[in-house]
């Protein structure tokens, strides 16, 4: 017969799509019922990524590099193997080549982190779905002692040598694992997870993207812009760090981010954090009175602008590229991943940081 002729002569393509149609299943299976992606996350994900990570505290490497690289060596063997076919031939390998490399690299992705987009989320286990209302005038008052807190914070911040900025990485890692340790609940998150969290090169390529970081499951260990503004790095390598013990929704990881930042007991990584929150609180505080808005962005001291402003200066030494398609597919991706809101739910942020200071 035909097929078993085509699988008898293509055996790793029939394996990876065998390997593609049980991830499919199972993938039905954890996002119909959020009790199977509990299960994988304490059954699965943390023995793999436990050891995963363990295995790549000993390289500096950023792991996806060495994926390119891999990817690379098969181009090369396939397009030396295939010489001397027919085209047809190498017209079929070629087609088999980039179907199973997606097939294979999607099924690992998902075993590697995607099935945690099933489980059960922060919002609903810790949160109930249930989130502090606030009016015009309680909003503006909380609003007001961030901008204080933002000002006082960034007075006891000493901004580290230019020389000393590619440390920052890995000392903000070791830090945050260290924080998450002491703290007294983590939102049913496994704490014995090392995530890794390394430097983003070429210096700039994430910031075109419209993006300061990024988690690669493959890795296990997320990345952050080399580029990045020393005063903005801390609180997106906490963001990148939650993703790394599991929290796939966006908002969540902003979330969990910042109550690492604010244990950590760290000037920096606390001022780098409550200015993220304040940043979030102005983009929901510009549908308030324009004066009393004015008056937050006023109030902000000198050194804080200055930070500020270098940001800017960042954002365009570094222009966005195309960023409406990286917003729809971005905002798609979340989508079907069961992300509530898609890139909205970077939005819940601020809810759940004012809930929390309820409870």
């Amino acid at each position: 017969m035909p097929v078993l002729h085509f699988a008898r002569n293509h055996i790793l393509f029939v394996i990876i799509l065998l390997i593609g149609i049980v991830s499919l299943i199972f993938g039905i299976l954890v996002f119909g019922d959020g009790g199977w992606g509990d299960w994988y996350y304490a059954q699965i994900f943390v023995p793999v990524n436990k050891a995963w990570q363990s295995a790549m505290q000993y390289s500096s490497v950023p792991f996806y590099m060495v994926v390119i690289f891999i990817l690379f060596i098969l181009v090369i063997a396939g397009l030396i193997s295939s010489a001397g076919s027919s085209w047809k031939n190498n017209l079929l390998s070629a087609v088999l080549f980039v179907v199973s490399t997606g097939i294979f690299l999607g099924s690992l992705f998902y075993w590697m982190w995607g099935y945690n987009y099933g489980r059960t989320t922060i919002g609903t286990s810790y949160f109930k779905n249930e989130y502090v209302a606030m009016d015009t005038t309680t909003f503006k008052r909380r609003w007001a002692l961030q901008t204080n807190r933002v000002n006082t914070l960034r007075q006891k911040v000493i901004i580290p040598e230019e020389d000393n900025e590619e440390q920052l990485t890995s000392h903000y890692t070791h830090l945050y694992r260290k924080t998450v340790q002491k703290l007294p609940f983590f939102f049913d998150l496994n704490r014995d997870l090392q995530p890794h969290c390394k430097e983003f090169v070429p210096e700039g390529f994430l910031l075109r993207l419209n993006t300061a970081g990024f988690y690669f499951p493959f890795g296990s260990e997320s990345y952050v812009d080399k580029a990045l503004h020393v005063t903005q790095k801390p609180a997106v390598i906490a963001h990148e760090l939650a993703h790394g013990y599991g929290v796939t929704d966006e908002g969540e990881a902003n979330f969990v981010g910042y109550i690492i930042s604010q244990s950590s007991g760290d000037p920096l990584a606390q001022y780098s954090s409550a200015l993220m929150l304040w940043l979030y609180m102005a983009g929901d505080g510009r549908y308030l009175d324009p004066d009393f808005t004015k008056s937050m962005w006023d109030n902000l001291s000198p050194a804080v602008w200055i930070d500020l402003d270098e940001r800017r200066k960042l954002d365009e030494r570094f222009p966005e590229f195309m960023p409406r398609m990286r917003d729809a597919i971005y905002d798609s991706y979340l989508s079907m991943n069961k992300v509530e809101g898609g890139l909205k739910s970077y939005n819940r942020f601020v809810k759940m940081v004012l809930t929390h200071e309820k409870k």
